[in-house]
């Protein structure tokens, strides 16, 4: 069994992305979120940031029980793509998104603004990028920066990495954004 893993902060297009490449390459999609919630790993909701607490022991040992004796080659997309079993792993996809796109995906799925500007602060801070190269080193870790590409691009990006032996490379908005002038517009104080 392989798998693809694909990551990335909310509303960078993690589920369609991984629902077409599941399509395109006949693989089934596990959602890491359904996970959580089907094996009982949300522990509590924190009201004050609008979002679940999930116990990451439980989420590995859930997938651990979903992966086992499986061998068909999968893709597991969610926010904690960090957890998926290193030795199962074909490569990881960390979307990226401008924070400025991000900002308007979030507020038009009815995000509140203080989870708006965490999830913006965590994009141009790169958190998702930084789990997934703790977890898994540069030569498995992917980014694909889904501001200006559509699902079709993307899928075609992730299917041209299967055959690949480059270096993905690094998307880093903070530097973007500092050479810019405009790194403090999205730095919460």
């Amino acid at each position: 069994m392989k798998i693809i893993a694909i990551g990335g902060t909310p509303c960078t297009g993690k589920t369609t992305i991984a629902q077409k490449l599941g399509e395109a390459l006949g693989r089934e999609v596990i959602n890491l979120g359904v996970v959580a919630i089907e094996s009982g790993c949300i522990t509590e909701e924190d009201l004050e940031r609008d979002t679940t607490v999930i116990d990451e022991d439980c989420l590995v040992e859930a997938l651990m029980d979903l992966l086992h004796e499986r061998e068909d080659d999968l893709i597991i997309e969610g926010h904690y793509v960090d957890l998926v079993p290193w030795s199962s792993l074909d490569f990881a996809v960390v979307l990226r998104t401008h924070p400025d796109i991000l900002r308007e995906r979030l507020k038009s799925r009815g995000y509140s603004e203080p989870k708006v500007a965490e999830n913006v602060e965590a994009e141009v801070f790169g958190a998702c990028q930084l789990d997934a190269l703790d977890a898994f080193g540069e030569e498995f870790v992917f980014e694909i920066d889904t501001s200006k590409v559509s699902v079709e691009e993307a899928v075609k990006m992730i299917v041209g990495l299967l055959d690949s032996d480059e270096l993905g490379e690094r998307i880093d908005w903070m530097t973007i954004l500092e050479e810019n002038g405009t790194l403090d517009d999205y730095i919460k104080r």
